[in-house]
């Protein structure tokens, strides 16, 4: 009986621990998570709304991808000056009106147009909301803070992504978008109640020069090209990952499929975590891109039976996932003292990844099929554990005892 009161009491502390706050921000990064990744499981029904191809609709994707990874140093950069409740609440409210557009709107053209708004939008608000967490409580539950608002981010594949595909089956694509715009409207409404702190947001936003000076580093460089490299893989192939499953026998597990391969990301995360304690980022990193290559290879060949759709899916969903946390660890380490760029600057590579796979996924579909798109995508993840493998550990040597040569110092030891 102690053990268990002990035991409830220490749940509850634990509870008591977590900012309001916190969680509203969670829900804002499971607003842009929603976001970022519903259009592959809707992208057959715009296209057909639209009267426009497959592989012409995947530019959605692309366009929201590549103007999040540009467009996020620049408009943090732009605001800096702006106090956090304006970048947060006035940020969310350009989101909510920008996917409230989206779902109205009546050509492609327009659908793009408003998708690189809300990416605008999307890339303000995200870094705002971890800046913000990690100053919401003491040093001593900092990462949980932490750990919770980017689970909003995780949660979204796992939640978001299947609910919206489910509502796009009664409310259409327009309705799932709707549904992405109401969740950061919430969000904004959420963050206007329980009150923003006040402080400037440009502690935590460096300028857009200094920025380029440390993506243009040898090192940063060196962790960010492979991860760029199988981020085109993963996403060229999910963006169209609806239109592949569209094969199985029964199209209503489509749904389904896509919250296992969420299931496989969430435990994916703590994968990665674990086995980058363990064994450091550097072999997990290896062994889970060479199963990630398996996995896009069989997507396609999977594809005809559920149950073997399922086992694919789930995989993919460990390994994509493990990888970006494993990715995160190799980030920090090229610099930790300025982590909080370093791992803006990796978001922006997922995102550009994103964006090149999209464009070339819908290329390969228009130009040859849909049925080279996988084999594709498992080629271009080799490459990319190819130049993981090939690229030196640390960037070119600089002068003993610059802040070049320290930092990498650091990329070599936490890269064995």
């Amino acid at each position: 009986m102690t053990y268990r009161s002990r035991s409830s009491s220490t749940r509850a502390s634990l509870w008591s621990t977590i900012d309001l706050r916190v969680l509203i921000l969670a829900l804002g990064t499971f607003a842009i998570g929603t976001d970022a990744f519903i259009i592959g499981g809707i992208l057959p029904r715009i296209a057909h709304d639209l009267s426009v191809s497959v592989g012409r609709t995947g530019l959605v994707v692309s366009v929201f991808s590549l103007s999040y990874a540009i467009g996020s140093p620049v408009v943090s950069a732009l605001t800096a000056h702006l106090r956090r409740p304006t970048v947060l609440i006035g940020g969310l409210a350009v989101f909510s009106a920008a996917n409230l557009m989206s779902a109205l709107s009546p050509t492609l053209a327009c659908l793009l147009a408003t998708r690189v708004m809300a990416a605008l939008a999307a890339g303000l608000v995200a870094p705002a909301c971890y800046a913000l967490a990690s100053t919401l409580g003491g040093s001593d539950n900092r990462g949980k803070m932490l750990a919770i608002v980017g689970a909003g981010f995780t949660s979204a594949m796992v939640l978001g992504v299947p609910l919206g595909v489910i509502i796009s089956k009664y409310a259409g694509w327009r309705g799932a978008l709707i549904f992405v715009a109401i969740l950061g409207a919430v969000a904004a409404l959420g963050m206007l109640g329980a009150g923003v702190p006040g402080p400037d947001s440009a502690k935590s936003a460096p300028r857009l020069s200094v920025q380029m000076r440390i993506l243009r580093r040898p090192e940063t460089l060196i962790v960010l090209t492979p991860f760029l490299i199988w981020s085109i893989a993963n996403f060229g192939l999910y963006t169209f990952i609806a239109a592949i499953l569209g094969r199985l026998p029964s199209a209503t597990a489509v749904p389904y499929l896509l919250l296992l391969f969420g299931l496989g990301c969430m435990a994916g995360n703590f994968i990665g975590g674990s086995l980058s304690d363990r064994y450091g980022p550097r072999r997990p990193t290896i062994f889970c891109l060479g199963m990630l290559i398996c996995d896009l290879a069989a997507i396609q060949p999977a594809s005809s039976s559920i149950a073997a759709a399922a086992v694919t899916m789930t995989g993919w969903g460990v390994c994509m996932a493990a990888l970006f946390t494993l990715q995160q660890q190799r980030a920090i380490a090229v610099n930790p003292e300025r982590s909080n760029l370093i791992l803006a600057l990796n978001n922006s590579a997922l995102y550009l990844g994103a964006s090149i796979g999209a464009a070339a996924g819908g290329l390969i579909i228009s130009s040859l099929s849909l049925a080279f798109l996988a084999p594709t995508s498992a080629a271009v993840a080799v490459l990319g554990l190819v130049a993981l493998l090939l690229l030196p550990r640390r960037g070119a040597p600089a002068t003993p005892g610059s802040p070049d040569a320290s930092m990498a110092n650091r990329l070599g030891s936490s890269d064995d």
